[in-house]
């Protein structure tokens, strides 16, 4: 095998995955990525699936599947099955650990992992794994385990520099500094505080003051709520509650929020219809009323609820607007049950 055993006590982490597997393109027949850190997470399954898959073949051998939805033996039966038109498959379940709960199940594990297939790549995710179990110690030594622990004090700072970077906004130490103590440490939530910044730079011609940085962000509750429905998808519910709540504390409203969310899936539709019938991102823009550069925010939502999960979303998100004009209920429930709605994990 081409990869680099663990033998050290603890874990390597995300810039460790980089720099051997995403960098060189050579990947392991198994992954276990634990921590909070999802939206990293999410990432580098996203490129794996890209460099392994290609587009051409993530239709066919690219499964996404929820630990507690399934049991081990159906996982193990995917991953010995050989992928459709050659090549390899992609096997990612959520959530692992609620499905080895037991011995029988962590034993069928440790038996794939002492000889997995070399034509599947197994992704399992979980926020916490425990490190006392056997299958977790054999993914440890095989060098196919992974601390997704988010960032913290000066590691957040770079992340925080280095994605403004990316979208060319050129902030300095003290203002990534102040957008940590303003945000926290939820990367998805500051990649778009950045890329808000970001716009607004280019609009006064490529650089802000740290008092325009912390202006646009305690101005939070008087934007269009842009981070609330960024996050939208499967499985993110925590995430999409987590900026309800600092919104609600702002002044936002359920009144506000909840004609943002249905726009947000309404738009999806209209992407993923569009992409069906191989529409220019020009003329799937003019429909929904957005710039097309735009559509690259929609694509991860769109492609994680499929076209059935955003018909069922969009009807949800019309039954909120109703039951908030008319229900007994208070309009924070309201929300707060759309938000769960709209971010249910469902197996394939």
């Amino acid at each position: 095998m081409g990869y680099r055993k663990n033998k050290g006590s603890s874990a390597p982490g995300f810039q460790e995955l980089v720099n051997q597997d995403l960098k060189n393109k050579s990947y392991r027949p198994v992954y276990v990525l634990a921590g909070e850190d999802t939206h990293r997470m999410e990432g580098v399954i996203e490129k794996i699936r890209k460099d392994a898959l290609g587009e051409s073949g993530s239709a066919f051998n690219y499964h996404v599947l929820q630990g507690d939805q399934v049991d081990v033996g159906r996982i193990l039966q995917m991953a010995l099955s050989l992928p459709m038109l050659g090549g390899v498959q992609l096997i990612w379940v959520k959530n692992i650990d609620r499905c080895l709960s037991d011995k029988e199940s962590q034993e069928a594990m440790e038996k794939y992992l002492a000889k997995p297939v070399p034509e599947s790549i197994l992704i399992l995710t979980a926020e916490k794994v425990d490190k006392r179990k056997k299958w977790v110690k054999v993914c440890q030594a095989e060098g196919f385990l992974f601390d997704f622990a988010p960032p913290t004090g000066d590691a957040l700072v770079q992340w925080i520099l280095k994605a403004a970077k990316m979208e060319n906004l050129p902030l300095t130490r003290e203002q990534a500094q102040l957008l940590c103590d303003l945000v926290g440490s939820d990367l998805l939530s500051l990649k778009g505080e950045i890329a808000k910044l970001a716009l607004l730079a280019e609009d006064k011609g490529g650089s802000i003051t740290t008092e325009e940085v912390g202006r646009v962000i305690m101005d939070q509750a008087a934007l269009e709520g842009y981070e609330i429905t960024s996050s939208l998808g499967p499985g993110r519910a925590g995430q999409v509650l987590k900026t309800w709540f600092r919104l609600s504390e702002w002044g936002k409203t359920a009144y506000e929020i909840a004609p943002l969310l249905v726009s947000r899936v309404r738009k999806g539709q209209i992407l993923a219809a569009g992409r069906r019938q191989n529409m220019a991102d020009r003329d799937i823009a003019a429909l929904s009323g957005q710039n097309p550069y735009g559509l690259r925010y929609l694509e991860p939502m769109a492609r994680a609820m499929g076209a059935d999960g955003l018909s069922r979303n969009l009807r949800a998100a019309l039954q909120c607007e109703r039951r908030l004009k008319g229900s007994p209920l208070k309009p924070d429930i309201i929300i707060e049950k759309l938000i769960f709605d709209l971010c249910e994990d469902r197996a394939d």
